[in-house]
Protein backbone atom coordinates (compact mmCIF):
# COMPACT_ATOMS: atom_id res chain seq x y z
CA UNK A 1 0.00 0.00 0.00
CA UNK A 2 1.29 3.45 -0.91
CA UNK A 3 0.84 6.50 1.26
CA UNK A 4 0.39 9.90 -0.39
CA UNK A 5 -0.04 13.30 1.21
CA UNK A 6 -3.17 14.57 -0.54
CA UNK A 7 -2.57 18.18 0.44
CA UNK A 8 0.51 18.08 -1.81
CA UNK A 9 -1.55 16.89 -4.80
CA UNK A 10 -4.25 19.57 -4.64
CA UNK A 11 -3.72 22.09 -7.40
CA UNK A 12 -1.23 19.88 -9.30
CA UNK A 13 -1.60 19.74 -13.08
CA UNK A 14 -2.51 16.36 -14.61
CA UNK A 15 -1.40 15.42 -18.12
CA UNK A 16 -2.89 13.00 -20.64
CA UNK A 17 -0.99 10.23 -22.46
CA UNK A 18 0.24 12.76 -25.05
CA UNK A 19 1.65 15.08 -22.38
CA UNK A 20 -1.15 17.64 -22.79
CA UNK A 21 -2.56 19.26 -19.63
CA UNK A 22 -6.14 18.25 -18.85
CA UNK A 23 -6.74 19.99 -15.53
CA UNK A 24 -5.59 20.47 -11.98
CA UNK A 25 -6.59 18.24 -9.07
CA UNK A 26 -9.20 20.26 -7.22
CA UNK A 27 -11.10 17.62 -5.24
CA UNK A 28 -10.35 14.12 -3.98
CA UNK A 29 -13.09 11.63 -3.10
CA UNK A 30 -12.30 9.04 -0.43
CA UNK A 31 -13.94 6.12 1.36
CA UNK A 32 -13.29 4.85 4.85
CA UNK A 33 -12.66 1.11 5.07
CA UNK A 34 -11.96 -0.23 8.52
CA UNK A 35 -9.10 1.95 9.77
CA UNK A 36 -7.99 3.05 6.29
CA UNK A 37 -9.00 5.99 4.13
CA UNK A 38 -8.81 5.09 0.44
CA UNK A 39 -8.94 7.43 -2.54
CA UNK A 40 -11.72 6.53 -4.99
CA UNK A 41 -11.40 9.34 -7.54
CA UNK A 42 -9.84 12.69 -8.38
CA UNK A 43 -11.85 15.63 -9.72
CA UNK A 44 -10.03 17.99 -12.07
CA UNK A 45 -10.96 21.41 -13.44
CA UNK A 46 -13.07 24.41 -12.55
CA UNK A 47 -16.10 22.54 -11.24
CA UNK A 48 -13.81 20.35 -9.17
CA UNK A 49 -12.65 23.48 -7.39
CA UNK A 50 -16.22 24.70 -6.92
CA UNK A 51 -17.13 21.27 -5.58
CA UNK A 52 -14.33 21.55 -3.03
CA UNK A 53 -15.70 24.92 -2.01
CA UNK A 54 -19.24 23.46 -1.87
CA UNK A 55 -20.44 26.07 -4.34
CA UNK A 56 -21.37 23.87 -7.32
CA UNK A 57 -25.16 24.18 -6.99
CA UNK A 58 -25.02 27.95 -6.59
CA UNK A 59 -22.76 28.43 -9.62
CA UNK A 60 -24.92 26.14 -11.79
CA UNK A 61 -28.01 28.13 -10.82
CA UNK A 62 -26.30 31.43 -11.68
CA UNK A 63 -24.87 30.23 -15.02
CA UNK A 64 -27.93 28.33 -16.32
CA UNK A 65 -29.99 31.41 -17.38
CA UNK A 66 -27.06 32.64 -19.50
CA UNK A 67 -26.44 29.26 -21.17
CA UNK A 68 -22.92 29.18 -19.72
CA UNK A 69 -23.30 26.12 -17.54
CA UNK A 70 -21.97 23.75 -20.21
CA UNK A 71 -18.69 25.64 -20.59
CA UNK A 72 -17.45 24.45 -17.21
CA UNK A 73 -16.91 20.80 -16.53
CA UNK A 74 -15.29 18.45 -14.09
CA UNK A 75 -12.98 15.70 -15.20
CA UNK A 76 -13.44 12.66 -12.94
CA UNK A 77 -10.45 10.33 -12.82
CA UNK A 78 -10.76 6.96 -11.02
CA UNK A 79 -7.95 6.45 -8.50
CA UNK A 80 -6.33 3.65 -10.52
CA UNK A 81 -6.11 5.81 -13.68
CA UNK A 82 -3.75 8.40 -12.17
CA UNK A 83 -0.02 7.65 -12.19
CA UNK A 84 1.48 8.98 -8.95
CA UNK A 85 5.01 7.70 -9.66
CA UNK A 86 6.27 11.27 -10.09
CA UNK A 87 4.09 13.60 -7.93
CA UNK A 88 5.58 16.62 -9.71
CA UNK A 89 4.37 15.39 -13.11
CA UNK A 90 1.04 13.59 -12.67
CA UNK A 91 -0.28 11.74 -15.70
CA UNK A 92 -3.15 9.49 -16.70
CA UNK A 93 -2.53 5.78 -17.19
CA UNK A 94 -5.16 5.60 -19.98
CA UNK A 95 -7.06 7.87 -22.34
CA UNK A 96 -9.54 10.22 -20.74
CA UNK A 97 -13.17 10.48 -21.90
Amino acid sequence: MREVHLELLLGKQVYDLNGQPIGRIEEVKVEERDSDVLVTEYHLGALGLLERLAATAIVHALLRPFGLEREHHVHIVPWHDLDLTDPEHLKLRRRSN
